[in-house]
This record gives C-alpha cells, structure tokens and sequence, in this order.
C-alpha cells in the first residue's frame, strides 16, 4: 500500500484543513482525479466510486467528502482498500485511532491507563 502526502497549506475555505492537514475529502478527491475516477470533464466521478465501495453507499460517502457527518471509521477503510492506500493516509482515522486507545469500550483498563500515562509525558 502506498502512503500519499497529507500536508499542504492550511485550508481557508472551510473543508477542514488544520496547521496543513488536508481533510478526507480533499485527499480521496485528488486520489480519484489521479486514478481516473472522473467524469468527461475532469471532476471526480463519486457515484461510480460509491458503487465500487464494499459497505458504503454514496450517500454515505456524499456526506463524509462535505464533512456533513465525520468520516466513519468503516468508511476511512473502504475507501483506503478500494484506493490501495492505508488508511493512516487519512489525519481522521489516524484521530479516531488514539481516540479509541483511550476508550474503555475499545481497550482494557490498563491499556488505556498505560496510553494515557504515555500521553501525559508527552
């Protein structure tokens, strides 16, 4: 799997780009112009997308590309599988990761205490 960059400038226009971090949809935009995944005219074809998705619908996708609703982390993995990238490459999963590592729903006690022990001495 490949690793595609995730910085550039910071975003101005309210996609959700923090201190150069690019938000999901940004990235999966420019990873489908760069596979192909586009319309006669260049812009990205996300109904066909979708329809190659294994568990997501375009729906579902539409509003996760608008940040309308956070990306999920089965989405973030569809995606990533489909597009041969980790999805690490995504800044949000990589956020809901270390979320999880602190969640006693996810983790056991002494996981997440040792996490935030870790975190502390940072």
């Amino acid at each position: 799997m490949r690793r595609a960059p995730t910085t550039s400038k910071a975003s101005s226009n309210g996609n959700g780009g923090v201190d150069g971090r690019r938000a999901f949809g940004e990235v999966v935009r420019d990873l489908l112009i760069e596979r192909g995944y586009t319309t006669g005219i260049g812009n990205p074809d996300w109904p066909r997308f979708a329809d190659e998705l294994d568990g997501v619908n375009y729906e579902t996708l539409r509003k996760a590309v608008t940040r309308e609703r956070a990306p999920s982390t089965r989405v973030m993995e569809s995606v990533a599988a489909r597009l041969d990238v980790d999805p690490g490459i995504f800044w949000e999963y990589e956020l809901d990761r270390a979320r999880r590592s602190f969640d006693l729903r996810h983790v056991a006690d002494d996981e997440a205490f040792a996490n935030l022990q870790r975190w502390r001495a940072l």
